[in-house]
């Protein structure tokens, strides 16, 4: 399992993301341990979750629990926000993840 170190740098990277292959969601940032994703559909804290990156052709894998979620505003057209901690990562999104953490 990974663990959250908040001394992670965080970058700002847009990725399209797939919850349990059912909800579409974008990524806001990314680091070693975790991502924050915009979804539209609030999860609770706590509950665990998988899905992939699309990224190209490729489906890059991971699994996690949602560390927080903050619901978003309807008036203002915004999606909800949570924070995914990651517990397992495929070698190909650790790797991308590792390159767009160095950019």
């Amino acid at each position: 399992m990974t663990t959250t170190n908040r001394r992670d740098v965080r970058k700002a990277v847009r990725l399209p993301v797939s919850i349990g292959g059912k909800q579409a969601a974008l990524s806001a940032d990314v680091s070693p341990s975790g991502f924050q994703l915009e979804t539209t559909t609030l999860l609770p804290q706590g509950l665990p979750v998988e899905g992939y990156v699309l990224h190209g052709d490729k489906e890059l894998k991971w699994k996690g629990v949602v560390a927080w979620s903050r619901a978003g505003n309807p008036m203002m057209s915004t999606w909800h926000a949570m924070g995914v901690q990651f517990t397992e990562v495929s070698p190909g999104l650790r790797a991308l993840i590792s390159m767009r953490s160095r950019g």
